[in-house]
């Protein structure tokens, strides 16, 4: 068996997943291989898989990344699977998670070219978090101060062709971070504790912690929000939380395209991610 480990030939950082990662594939006796999706030279029939991990340019080069996701899917097993990976990739899925009753931070999607009422999102949230819907590694997210309409309109100017996300930034975020919970094939791992990040900021995981009931609670209702749609066995997915004003847990993100898993805090946690990979191959023939 031979499963392909996807990354990308720019990377903004190195991956610390992949080496545990596949050391722990071959424990298994399974050969991995760490291949750049952009790489045309690949062959993707070669492989019996291909789990995306670290694609980290694909925002820069969407449209190559969108037509390598349909070529790979037909020509291998593609994990996570490539109708969940689409719809993961545009943050509008919060609304629907949302409209699912799922305690989803409160969100705005500003369609590409227009400029919204930057006043009444003023007064909607109070100061802003502002980013593009379709995103990683908090490319182009910024805090807008409240009031500060030039500023808003600077950044919808400097990204007119995308979509946007317009969010209350959250207090708590600044204080205490948010709440990442690492699932493989739908069961919880590891939780990290993370840093507020900004367009330009390094990753700021700050080590395991125990996630609140409450916290596990969302987790579980989105996954199985997913899991309803169909779209096949999931190999990972992170669940990002962060607490509101009255302190209840809000969803963050979702994310089952591209996240960091943070094996490094939790190595033994890699074979768990190994079994959810093989059950998925065998899922999604």
């Amino acid at each position: 068996m031979r499963i392909a480990l996807v990354t990308c030939t720019e990377m903004p950082r190195p991956d610390g997943d992949l080496p545990i990662l596949g050391a722990a594939f071959a424990a298994r006796g399974v050969d991995t291989e760490v291949v750049a999706w952009e790489d045309a030279s690949i062959d993707w029939r070669g492989f019996d898989a291909a789990l995306v991990r670290s694609p980290w340019n694909y925002v820069a080069r969407f449209r190559g990344f969108r037509a390598w996701i349909d070529r790979v899917a037909a020509e291998t097993r593609l994990l996570n699977p490539r109708e969940a990976i689409l719809w993961n990739l545009h943050k509008r899925y919060l609304a629907e998670l949302a409209g699912d009753g799922i305690a989803v931070v409160a969100t705005e999607v500003v369609l590409h070219g227009v400029d919204p009422d930057w006043n009444a999102l003023f007064d909607r949230f109070g100061e802003l978090v502002v980013k593009p819907a379709v995103s990683a590694g908090s490319f182009a997210t910024i805090r807008v101060a409240r009031g500060d309409v030039d500023a808003a309109r600077a950044h919808r100017g400097a990204h007119a062709e995308r979509d946007l996300l317009v969010q209350p930034l959250l207090e708590s975020v600044l204080a205490h971070g948010e709440t990442n919970l690492v699932h493989f094939g739908g069961a919880f791992s590891h939780a990290i504790h993370k840093g507020a990040r900004w367009n330009g900021d390094a990753e700021q995981s700050r080590g395991l912690v125990a996630p609140a009931a409450d916290e596990l609670a969302i987790a579980r209702r989105v996954l199985d929000h997913v899991d309803a749609k169909g779209f096949g066995a999931l190999a990972y997915a992170r669940v990002d939380i962060a607490r509101g004003a009255d302190g209840r847990a809000l969803l963050m993100e979702l994310e089952i395209v591209e996240p960091s898993l943070f094996l490094d805090r939790a190595p033994d946690r890699a074979s768990m991610l190994v079994d959810a990979t093989l059950r998925a191959m065998v899922a999604n023939p």
